[in-house]
């Protein structure tokens, strides 16, 4: 007769090696115009004021992410269909690009993909990591809260 965790533990490595059967998603192609960002207006930054157009979200992924890829497929189409993709335009940034490094983040992104909410190309808060789309909208609207 086997312990309790002993089944437990049959029973994870049983849907370890099934998952390991699944095959792994394949990259999709998104055209530039599904995530086409809005530049932040000259005056939001010299006022200080937050204007519709000074804020917005920018996911850093890489080309290679598996994760990057799933947040295009669940996360985008149903952001951009969101009315919240009108005021907060969502735009990619590869981290291993020359310009990832032009956006003032206060800390490195450790996680991929991570969204960062921007307010006058300025961090004001963040989402590391791959999270389904109704928990990408809380997450978006509780950092839209705090700037609020």
């Amino acid at each position: 007769m086997q312990s309790p965790i002993a089944r437990r533990l049959t029973a994870l490595l049983g849907l370890a090696a099934a998952a390991a059967l699944l095959p792994w998603p394949k990259p999709i192609a998104v055209p530039p115009a599904a995530h086409a960002a809005a530049v932040p207006p000259a005056e939001a930054a010299a006022t200080g004021q937050p204007l519709l157009g000074s804020v917005q979200l920018v996911v850093f992924e890489t080309e290679d992410c598996v994760y990057c890829n799933l947040f295009r497929r669940h996360v985008l189409p149903a952001y951009s269909a969101s009315p919240r993709s009108r005021d907060v335009p969502l735009r990619f940034l590869d981290l291993n690009a020359p310009d990832a490094g032009g956006v003032a983040l206060d800390a490195p992104v450790d996680l991929l993909p991570t969204a960062v909410l921007l307010l006058t190309n300025r961090e004001a808060g963040r989402t590391p990591g791959y999270v389904a789309p109704e928990s990408f909208f809380h997450a978006v609207n509780h950092l839209m809260a705090r700037i609020e």
